[in-house]
């Protein structure tokens, strides 16, 4: 996928107690596996020092939103906290934006299909079950 390779420019925020955005630094976002994991995260590195200023599993139940153009923000559950990305472009933001929205819906369609194929596993051996049962009756010796 092209969005591995993508940077965009941002500050990181996040609330504190007293319900004031702390600026957490400035640095790159783009969107990758989670190391040793099947998982996408959010990575922002530090422009200056190239250390890791966030990262954040992204989730499928995780409400994320929208501001004006230029900012993402959402609750982390991993902070007990709100967390906001503030882009200095408005394509970034789209960008990492509909990555991130793509993202959750491919995780969605894969949890309802494996659901999905669960309860039909669970429905075709009790349908087994019962034609079994029921030529049991015609034939003794199957059961």
């Amino acid at each position: 996928h092209l969005y591995h390779f993508v940077f965009q420019r941002v500050k990181v925020y996040r609330l504190n107690e007293d319900g004031k955005w702390d600026d957490q630094g400035t640095g790159h976002v783009t969107i990758d596996f989670l190391e040793r994991s099947e998982d996408m995260g959010l990575f922002v590195i530090d422009e200056e020092d190239n250390e890791t200023l966030l990262l954040h599993r992204i989730c499928p139940d995780d409400i994320y939103r929208k501001q004006e153009d230029t900012i993402i923000s959402w609750r982390d559950p991993e902070f007990s906290t709100e967390l906001a990305l503030s882009f200095q472009e408005t394509n970034g933001c789209t960008y990492i934006w509909d990555s991130i929205c793509n993202q959750q819906r491919t995780m969605q369609f894969s949890s309802l299909a494996s659901k999905f194929s669960l309860e039909c596993s669970i429905f075709c051996n009790w349908f087994c079950i019962c034609i079994l049962l029921s030529l049991g009756s015609y034939f003794p010796t199957l059961l």
